[in-house]
């Protein structure tokens, strides 16, 4: 598989931009994550093979966001499936909103002025930076009634959230089981499957006290103490039309489940078609890769949901500004809402919002405030 090139290129003014930037694997961010001096990110207008098809954004960052995939990231685990070119300033994050600064069309769905948010979609111009430049496709304008920073922590939870539950079927009256519901995705599921999708019955799992009591104020109908309780014993045979497998705990989920019900996993090994799902069109996974994902393919996660008469499916995110648009009408009115657990002030306290994401005991999201 390609290598994913990070490198930014001079901007043709000089100018820069600080940035939050690793240049090697590590599991300890202090060790690895700093705050540096960068080109400054640019629409290229006077390319000669310039896709006109292709509307381009520079935005100015207001905010951003951290999710456990950073980790994941940083860590080094994503390697095999997305091998990581390395360069001096390559830029951590995903989650971003701001302020358009630039467009490479006059005739596309966004001004200069627009407040957007975004879910990016390489790995080039990450989000912890002071500019980013990506894709309109991936792009929509910021609801009115939330700040910047509720906006940026919302993009790939709430992305990941609500295609996980379509993926799964989930529609009116449906009973649906979100583990981690004090969590960014996990917070963000319970109030799409009730809110949007307007499932039935949503049950979850959390720690005693602020975590029972977040996930009851979103809305979920049940909430097991999973410190005292294992789901897979007081939820067997209760029939769930889904189970959204947010902790790698597919393998579990089997005795929950309905005849023909569905389980979709975002985390733990992924599938081959999953990865394959995830390339750009006509790109496929190298034979090695493939040869891999079989070996540690989840058999365990296949084998519970077979037993259970449903099926077992692990799917990838896309970045869909169509997605954000429409979920960001339901931000509009407050019918579903960000849930922010820390706030950095500033790019260069970064490791605030760093520090308790990879604590393991945040209770919704970690965000930066850049502006």
């Amino acid at each position: 598989m390609a290598k994913t090139s990070n490198n930014i290129p001079a901007h043709p003014k000089g100018e820069t931009m600080k940035a939050v930037c690793f240049s090697s694997f590590g599991k300890d961010p202090k060790n690895v994550l700093e705050v540096k001096t960068i080109p400054k990110p640019f629409i290229d207008s006077g390319s000669s093979d310039k896709d006109e098809s292709q509307e381009l954004l520079l935005i100015k960052v207001h905010a951003c966001a951290l999710n456990p995939i950073d980790k994941v990231r940083l860590n080094g685990d994503m390697a095999s499936i997305q091998p990581e070119q390395f360069s001096d300033n390559n830029v951590l994050g995903y989650d971003v909103s701001g302020v358009v600064e630039e467009t490479s069309s006059t005739s596309g769905d966004f001004k200069v002025g627009d407040e957007v948010y975004v879910r990016l979609a390489g790995m080039t111009y990450g989000a912890l930076a002071e500019y980013v430049v990506c894709n309109a496709k991936e792009v929509a304008k910021k609801p009115t009634t939330i700040s910047f920073s509720e906006a940026a922590s919302f993009p790939l939870a709430g992305l990941t959230a609500y295609q996980s539950l379509k993926r799964g079927g989930v529609k009116e009256g449906s009973k649906v089981f979100i583990p981690g519901g004090a969590g960014g995705v996990g917070s963000i599921a319970i109030q799409i499957a009730k809110n949007v999708l307007k499932a039935g019955y949503v049950c979850t799992t959390a720690s005693p006290g602020k975590g029972t009591e977040l996930c009851t104020e979103l809305g979920a109908d049940r909430v097991i103490d999973y410190k005292s309780e294992d789901f897979e014993t007081v939820l067997k045979g209760e029939d769930f039309d889904m189970a959204f497998d947010t902790m790698n705990q597919a393998s579990k989920m089997g005795p929950l489940l309905k005849k023909g019900g569905k389980i979709i996993s975002i985390s733990g090994n992924p599938t081959i078609q999953a990865i394959e799902g995830s390339l750009p069109d006509g790109k496929s996974a190298g034979f090695i890769v493939k040869m891999i994902m079989f070996a540690i393919r989840n058999r365990k996660a296949e084998k519970a949901a077979r037993s259970a008469g449903g099926s077992w499916e692990y799917i990838f995110m896309h970045p869909s500004g169509d997605d954000l648009k429409e979920l960001g009408a339901y931000l509009e009115r407050g019918e579903i809402k960000a849930v922010i657990d820390t706030e950095a002030d500033g790019i260069d306290n970064f490791m605030t919002a760093v520090d308790k994401l990879w604590s393991g005991r945040s209770k919704g999201k970690c965000v930066i405030k850049i502006v």
